[in-house]
């Protein structure tokens, strides 16, 4: 990672303005994986495979003399250079607003999900917290009291129109969550529970999808997962959950196994096994192991 410190000055007759100083930080990472799956779905489809994923952002952040900041972001997406993290933010005493460029990035109220993932480098089979698709904006009210996040967000584009909401304690050693996204068609909405002491890390999460007009399936899936950092750069994680339909039979189960070993600072090994069972098809049951080198600047 490298940070950058920007200043101008320009005059102008015999007054000098000088330009607000940014922050530029320029950050990059690079994961080579190894994909051995047992339970490929057609004969013809290979097992294993090799892939490479890589990352650059830009991030710009600044202080104004009276006390507002802003910042922006913006990634590279490694396959075709198009971005894949888009958004920008600007706050002050009335709170924080934040821009979102076609659903690159979540804003503050999807930030809210996903808690229980601990062990997310393989597959799973999951319900997020979605119903946006276009820019959005979302706004994070002051804070009212310590560890208190209240923060509203809404999209309109293509007609997929949302809004959502969400509210966020954290006491320190556990956080709570309920939040909620409601397009013209769906009603996506997450409770989770997560709790750290002495290195172990717990959460519980409940997301549902309920239909207000047209015939897509409701599903609701429970979760949770754990990590615990051991001494010497090692860190153990695991997740599992399960996927049902409205009338509560089960669809899928899945449960994932991850070890992480910080090699030296920016340079990672993870090794996960992953295991799904979709008992609505066959072909999309999963047992897996991924091995990844991570590499971070």
């Amino acid at each position: 990672m490298r940070k950058i410190l920007l200043a101008s000055t320009a005059l102008v007759a015999l007054t000098s303005v000088s330009a607000m100083a940014a922050d530029v930080t320029i950050s990059g990472s690079t994961a080579f994986s190894y994909v051995n799956d047992d339970k490929k779905d057609t004969a013809t489809t290979s097992a294993s495979s090799f892939g490479v994923e890589s990352d650059i952002a830009i991030s710009f952040s600044m202080t104004a003399d009276n006390g507002m900041t802003a910042t922006m972001v913006y990634g590279f997406d490694d396959s075709d250079g198009a971005a894949d993290d888009a958004s920008a933010t600007f706050g002050g005493d009335f709170g924080e607003i934040k821009i979102v460029n076609a659903g690159l990035d979540p804003n503050y109220v999807q930030a809210m999900d996903e808690t229980y993932d601990k062990a997310g480098e393989g597959s799973a089979s999951n319900v997020n917290l979605g119903g946006v698709d276009g820019d959005s904006i979302g706004y994070k009210l002051p804070s009212i009291v310590d560890g208190l996040t209240i923060a509203v967000q809404t999209a309109n584009e293509s007609d997929s129109e949302s809004f959502g909401y969400g509210i966020q304690y954290d006491a320190g050693v556990a956080k709570a969550t309920i939040a909620k996204i409601t397009n013209s068609s769906e009603e996506y909405s997450s409770a989770s529970l997560t709790a750290s002491v002495a290195g172990l890390s717990l959460a519980v999460e409940q997301n549902k999808k309920e239909v207000i007009e047209g015939t897509a399936d409701e599903d609701e899936m429970t979760a949770y997962g754990l990590s615990y950092a051991l001494d010497g750069g090692i860190t153990l994680a695991y997740e599992a959950g399960s996927t049902k339909d409205e009338d509560g039979s089960t669809q899928a189960d899945y449960s994932q196994f991850a070890v992480k070993y910080a090699i030296a600072p920016g340079i990672a090994a993870v090794l996960t096994s992953s295991e799904v069972d979709d008992q609505t098809s066959a072909n999309a049951d999963v047992e897996s192991m991924d091995v990844q080198l991570q590499l971070s600047f």
